[in-house]
């Protein structure tokens, strides 16, 4: 079985634990990380990369890396290693300008206010998470209690 992670990064302590407490029912599946800094996060995304293990789930607040200013979402989205890395961006700032570069720099595949919804969460993380095992061709059978069940019959039906 593959070793997967989910890795939350934001420089509140709070919405890192709070995260992490509503994905609690997918820890069967996931090894989680908790990172205070986009530079905490890229020694952690390295340190599983060297292990051999897959970064599934990234969920990120507004971090920027200290020695370029670049968010690290955006850095995320250029590294080849994290292709199939699903991205999710936690955030208050709406501004026109930060929804635009998580869409079209760092390709998020969802994104939050802080208030989230736990449930909705949950759920749009099962289907993530679903996703990527589909595109990193490993075994689902493994995960399937933990993953999204109409994601799996809709890649079923794909495949007929």
């Amino acid at each position: 079985m593959d070793k997967l992670h989910l890795v939350c990064v934001d420089e509140d302590s709070e919405v890192t634990f709070k995260l992490l407490h509503d994905l609690a029912p997918l820890i069967e599946c996931l090894t989680f990380s908790q990172c205070h800094s986009a530079d905490e996060a890229l020694t952690k995304l390295d340190s599983i990369d060297r292990q051999g293990d897959l970064v599934a789930i990234l969920v990120s607040g507004l971090t920027e890396c200290a020695d370029t200013s670049i968010q690290l979402l955006d850095v995320i989205a250029e590294d080849t290693r994290f292709d199939h890395t699903k991205r999710i961006l936690i955030t208050n700032d709406t501004s026109k300008e930060v929804l635009i570069n998580a869409i079209n720099v760092a390709h998020i595949n969802r994104f939050y206010e802080s208030n989230w919804d736990a449930d909705i969460l949950l759920k749009q993380v099962r289907i993530l998470l679903t996703k990527y095992i589909f595109a990193k061709g490993l075994d689902y059978e493994q995960y399937q209690a933990q993953l999204d069940t109409e994601t799996i019959l809709k890649r079923m039906r794909k495949r007929l």
